[in-house]
């Protein structure tokens, strides 16, 4: 009974792995022209029968490591010099053929001419290699997952590019096999006797699937979902996003439809590509991005929205002349970044008062503004809604602001002047907000990492008076509020900054993105700055929290022109990176051409894998265990922990005591069942197994909970 039982499992083994190797090796050879030969195919085969005759027999598993070591390691040294001449012929192969669609692979080429006929050692070694990966897959562990992944040593280097596909008769069988072992692993596990029909009926429902798998996607049609290019530009995205989360959660990018302060989170060190600007002039630019009307001491909202006439939100329209500002976004925006005094919005788009709808997805877009508006003369239906929304602020906020401003804002001999003025003009009002917004420049320190809003705190309050630290957010809510409660409407506007030089493209990064003061002076919306001129968006510096010391810059903060003023002013260059029109920026979506390390991304790319598959290992068996001992009769769980026990004690838990033996036997051979008692000793005892590894060495923990799983 046992020799027919074996017969059974090695002929069953065989029908799942000779079509999987042959097939495997085979997509390679056929996918880049190699040289096939006899001594290849029977290499292949006599593997097979090798491994599957050593291999599932217990202790019998350690015999065949040392055999791998004599059969392969052993040779692979003596004839080192030959396999690793071929290994390189072979990778010459596969990195001129990848070289032909992918400009990366050209560092890689062998510098040396290498020739295809002499790959034979080494598809040789790969045979063996993969025969024994499959074997231990469908003998020791019976998992298909193994099995698949050592079937794609040889099959994935074929789906690299669109002209390199393996024949198909190849990667059916390979498919073949591995649908096989996924539809009868679960009876292969316990019944050797039905080891047969299972097969058979999983052989018979793989070759129906692959059959109308041909039909309906023949090979003809085959494209690889990512290409080089995609797959970097696609990971670069994700990094960006990544990278750029804490911009989104404070607000300053995306499209909220609020802010909340009291959770304010830290925000980006790390420069990534936003925007591109090209302006025909030189231009200190804010680019507007979302507006914030209502206030309620701890959130901003943009609140209810009129429908409003382009000319009434942008009161330059239509004026003859103006600089240009082409604008390229890296990925699509919600909204469409403006800068102020427009004479030609961008064309195609829908226009509200907080913000200007990116409606039609447009990643490049124009634009033209005016460098030194005249005056304009304020519509009176949209002056008394700005009047009635951007005023109102809870009682809270006002009294507090007003008490920090009579403290902080009064005793100075440049605001006894402004208050002795009597013609209180846009002129005057400008003058005022800008002494109001440096006062509340100099309350903290600029920090992109500051504490939290204390509970139950007036948020405004709390800045001004109490905060040690804060960036844009901060600084622009306060003196929002502040204006606000000096009769001076005002509201709270995000985006970015940029230091624009006539016709160079300047590359605006996530570190400038910003937040600012809009007041209405003088019938328009007028830029008010609060944030210290030390901050990252101006400086395009992030220091580090390693080394704390100042980094030369050549840039003078204390040079930039205040910008409060409404129009854009000439100034000297942040340390931001430029590029002429014409030259490939790294970066830039928009050159047809990208810098992209893939050595790294592959790197990231292995290490994430390896460390999700050990991860993810880990817990599916963990599960497993658990489901299978919950699922157990009260006997079958004693024998689940024992053997489990059995296992902790080979890994250094402990020696299983008698009692858990006899409980163990009484399990297998009385007909009684074991009581709740019982089964909490056995429990009990796989416990303090566990309990002993915890004093084991890191090295050997480690062993124990991501290699055996025990723990």
């Amino acid at each position: 009974m046992k020799r027919r039982d074996d017969m059974i499992r090695l002929v069953t083994d065989w029908l799942l792995l000779v079509p999987g190797l042959l097939g495997s090796v085979y997509c390679l050879i056929s996918a880049f022209d190699l040289p096939a030969s006899e001594e290849l195919w029977a290499i292949a085969i006599g593997s097979i029968i090798l491994f599957t005759l050593i291999l599932g027999h217990g202790k019998q598993d350690r015999i065949s490591v040392l055999l791998l070591l004599v059969g392969l390691v052993i040779p692979a040294y003596l004839f080192r010099a030959e396999l690793l001449e071929s290994f390189r012929n072979l990778w010459g192969v596969l990195s001129t053929a990848y070289a032909k669609g992918y400009d990366f692979f050209l560092d890689y080429v062998p510098k040396e001419e290498t020739t295809p006929e002499t790959v034979g050692t080494a598809l040789l070694a790969l045979t063996a290699l993969e025969a024994y990966l499959c074997c231990l897959a469908v003998r020791v562990w019976k998992r298909t997952t193994p099995m698949a992944l050592s079937l794609m040593l040889c099959i994935a280097p074929c789906f690299v590019l669109t002209d390199t596909p393996p024949d198909t008769l190849p990667l059916l069988a390979a498919v073949f096999s591995v649908l096989t072992q996924a539809f009868s692993q679960s009876v292969r596990r316990r019944e050797t006797f039905e080891q047969g029909k299972s097969v058979l009926a999983s052989a018979l429902l793989s070759l129906v699937i692959l059959g109308v798998l041909i039909t309906i996607y023949p090979q003809e049609t085959y494209s690889p979902p990512l290409s080089w290019d995609m797959l970097a530009e696609k990971m670069e995205r994700w990094s960006n996003r990544w990278n750029n989360q804490g911009n989104v959660n404070a607000g300053l990018a995306g499209n909220p439809s609020s802010v909340d302060l009291s959770d304010l989170p830290t925000l980006p060190r790390h420069p990534d590509p936003i925007l591109y600007a090209t302006s025909s002039v030189d231009a200190y630019l804010y680019l507007r991005g979302s507006s914030y009307t209502d206030f309620d001491g701890i959130k901003w909202t943009r609140g209810a929205e009129e429908t409003w006439a382009e000319t009434t939100l942008f009161p330059y329209l239509d004026t003859q002349g103006g600089a240009t500002l082409d604008l390229e976004t890296w990925d699509t925006e919600p909204l469409l970044y403006t800068t102020y005094q427009l004479t030609r919005m961008p064309a195609g788009t829908l226009v509200s008062d907080a913000y200007v709808n990116n409606n039609s997805l447009l990643k490049q877009y124009s634009m033209q503004f005016v460098v030194d508006p005249g005056p304009v003369t304020p519509i009176s239906l949209y002056d008394q809604w700005v009047y009635e929304h951007c005023l109102s602020l809870p009682e809270e906020t006002r009294e507090g602001v007003l008490a920090w401003w009579e403290a902080n804002g009064l005793p100075d001999a440049e605001m006894q002047a402004l208050l002795a003025n009597e013609k209180h003009d846009a002129a005057w009002k400008l003058d005022f907000a800008r002494i109001a917004a440096n006062r509340v420049s100099s309350c903290a320190v600029y920090s992109r990492s500051p504490a939290a809003l204390p509970e139950d705190a007036d948020f405004c309050t709390w800045f001004l008076n109490d905060a040690e630290e804060g960036y844009c957010v901060h600084y622009a809510t306060s003196c929002a509020a502040l204006l606000r409660a000096l009769e001076i409407p005002a509201r709270y506007v995000s985006g970015y900054v940029c230091d624009a030089k006539a016709n160079q493209q300047a590359r605006i990064t996530n570190l400038q993105a910003h937040a600012w003061v809009e007041a209405w002076i003088g019938g328009r919306w007028v830029v008010v700055e609060p944030t210290p001129e030390d901050a990252t968006e101006f400086t395009g510096i992030v220091p580090s929290a390693a080394t704390p010391q100042p980094v030369e810059s050549s840039y003078d903060p204390l040079d930039r022109p205040k910008p409060t003023r409404e129009k854009p002013v000439p100034t000297a260059a942040p340390p931001a990176e430029v590029t002429q029109p014409g030259q490939n920026a790294g970066n830039n979506p928009g050159n047809g051409s990208k810098t992209v390390n893939l050595s790294l991304l592959w790197v990231f790319l292995a290490v994430s894998g390896g460390v999700a598959l050990v991860l993810g290992r880990r817990s599916l068996l963990q599960k497993h265990w658990e489901k299978r001992l919950a699922q157990a009769s009260p006997n079958k769980r004693a024998l689940l922990l024992y053997r489990r026990m059995r296992r902790l004690e080979k890994a250094g838990g402990g020696t299983v005591p008698e009692e858990a033996v006899a409980l163990a036997k009484k399990a297998t051979f009385s007909q009684h069942t074991l009581d709740d008692r019982e089964l909490q000793f056995l429990q009990q005892v796989c416990k303090d197994q566990q309990g002993r590894m915890a004093v084991m060495s890191l090295r050997r923990r480690l062993y124990c909970k991501y290699v055996l799983c025990l723990t």
